[in-house]
């Protein structure tokens, strides 16, 4: 079930230990905010771990309905809250305070972005909180032992300033912000934060191709037992997520970063609720002056923290196209962020002379993006059935060709 409510209060200052906020509201930030909860009808069937998420810009709680997907959560036990944290718009999008037509929803306070428009990331810790001890948060989400924190792109800021200003410790015991452009990387380094204490979670980092090198994450080996950082090759920013209400993204590319998200998140998961280490990071083989490096394809390259080769997309790694991650539409003027492809090569052009060559080829690079535990098990699967649907052509132009078939994984008649 989603129930959606308003969560209103007041922030601490940055200075304020005190957690009477009622003796201090002269000097806090007080809120009107809208929250989207979705969890089990009866909440013991749910796995007591809520994930929450700031509102997006523009797609709003997206990481639920998009990225990690809600069949793929829900079926897990996983609840979520979504909450608006900001008044700030883009352009004339106001995703960010989650539902701008509830009525007297106002944030007084925090960082004054002009015009009136405020925001204030405390109040999403602050919401953390509430979930386990709000009347109301425990009817609907019942006795919650894991609290954990997911924001993408423009949500990914939010989560990333908690963390590394201190107000996520003792508060997410996971944090998975993706798809973090180099701007909103700037000074804010969670490995740090994670070496000074700040933080006492875990944190996993997933990123495109498009965010380039992303030197501020790549793993310095200086936080192993709390952090990891993964980036896709040939993945852009805003991947296809195969779903025909999803026109943004329909017909773009099939490289995508989703399944290697997924699996990371439920090896966080684990990390937190066994101990159990997820695979050790990777990332894209950079040049001195931070250009990616490409192989004979053109295509990005996928190294350990020793500078070895780790599995790509196996059809990345078969080179069957270019991939492009910066191409497409303009999102606030300023970044392309679909991807596309060029150079799309026959099973003839990869050196293969029948299509089962081909599919045997595809199934070893699969199987060890699988042994990587780059990908799930199912999610490999359905990788593979798609690359069989339409002998002879390979993954890329079946995508390409045959989109409809490609989505719905049905072979020709």
């Amino acid at each position: 079930m989603q129930y959606d409510g308003i969560f209103s209060g007041s922030t601490p200052t940055d200075t304020d230990t005190d957690t009477d906020t009622d003796t201090d509201t002269d000097t806090d930030t007080t809120f009107r905010v809208p929250y989207r909860i979705a969890a089990p009808v009866n909440p013991e069937k749910g796995n007591q771990t809520v994930i929450v998420e700031p509102s997006h810009f523009s797609t709003r709680l997206g990481a639920r309905v998009f990225y990690l997907g809600e069949e793929f959560l829900f079926s897990r036990g996983f609840s979520h809250a979504g909450v608006g944290w900001s008044t700030t718009s883009v352009n004339t999008l106001k995703g960010r305070i989650l539902d701008p037509n509830v009525p007297g929803v106002f944030i007084n306070g925090g960082l004054d972005e002009g015009n009136g428009q405020k925001t204030d990331d405390k109040i999403i810790s602050e919401f953390a909180k509430a979930l386990k001890t709000d009347r109301i948060a425990r009817r609907i989400l019942g006795d919650i032992e894991r609290r954990y924190i997911t924001g993408f792109s423009d949500a990914s800021a939010p989560v990333l300033r908690l963390i590394t200003d201190g107000h996520a410790k003792g508060v997410f015991d996971f944090a998975l912000p993706f798809i973090v452009l180099p701007f909103i990387a700037s000074g804010h380094d969670p490995q740090a934060t994670i070496a000074s204490g700040d933080f006492n979670g875990k944190i996993i980092v997933v990123n495109s191709e498009l965010e380039g090198a992303s030197s501020e994450f790549v793993d310095r080996g200086i936080a192993l037992s709390q952090y990891r950082f993964y980036a896709v090759a040939g993945s852009p920013h805003i991947p296809d997520h195969l779903v025909f209400a999803s026109p943004l993204t329909n017909r773009t590319t099939p490289a995508s970063f989703s399944p290697e998200l997924r699996a990371h998140f439920l090896q966080g998961d684990k990390w937190v609720r066994k101990g159990k280490q997820p695979p050790l990071s990777h990332h894209l083989l950079a040049a001195v002056d931070g250009t990616l490096v490409k192989d004979e394809n053109g295509n990005a390259i996928s190294v350990n923290a020793s500078g070895h080769r780790v599995p790509r997309l196996p059809f990345v790694e078969l080179g069957e196209a270019h991939y492009i991650v910066n191409v497409g539409i303009v999102t606030a003027g300023i970044f392309k962020l679909l991807g596309t492809y060029e150079n799309v090569k026959t099973i003839q052009n990869l050196g293969f002379n029948t299509h089962n060559e081909y599919l045997n080829a595809f199934r070893e690079t699969l199987t060890d993006y699988l042994d990587a535990r780059y990908i799930l098990k199912e999610e490999a699967d359905e990788m593979f059935r798609r690359a069989t649907l339409f002998p002879p052509l390979t993954y890329t132009e079946t995508y390409r060709d045959h989109y409809e078939n490609f989505v719905d994984i049905i072979p020709r008649s």
